[in-house]
């Protein structure tokens, strides 16, 4: 599976599943837009937000560690580090 911080699609709209388009809907349940608010701002914030958590991912995955417990009998635990896989919607 590909994290996707997500992009604008035509119209506007954020892309759907994307975290970008997740943000959003957590920020209006936080702090509805007012009755003329434009979206785009909102949603300038929130792609931003999802393109720098996922860059951060990507680039400091080796902080990142997954431990598995050795489930076939034996004692310990394997641990490495995960690959991220990350589409930042065109934006390097």
């Amino acid at each position: 599976m590909t994290l996707r911080s997500g992009k604008f699609e035509p119209g506007g709209a954020l892309t759907p599943n994307s975290m970008a388009q997740t943000i959003e809907r957590a920020l209006e349940d936080l702090v509805p837009l007012g009755v003329n608010e434009d979206p785009i701002g909102r949603r300038k914030l929130v792609l931003a937000i999802a393109r720098g958590v996922l860059e951060h991912l990507r680039d400091n995955v080796g902080s990142l560690h997954v431990t598995v417990p050795n489930t076939g009998g034996g004692v310990g635990t394997h641990q490495q580090s995960p690959t991220i896989d990350v589409d930042l919607g065109g934006w390097a």
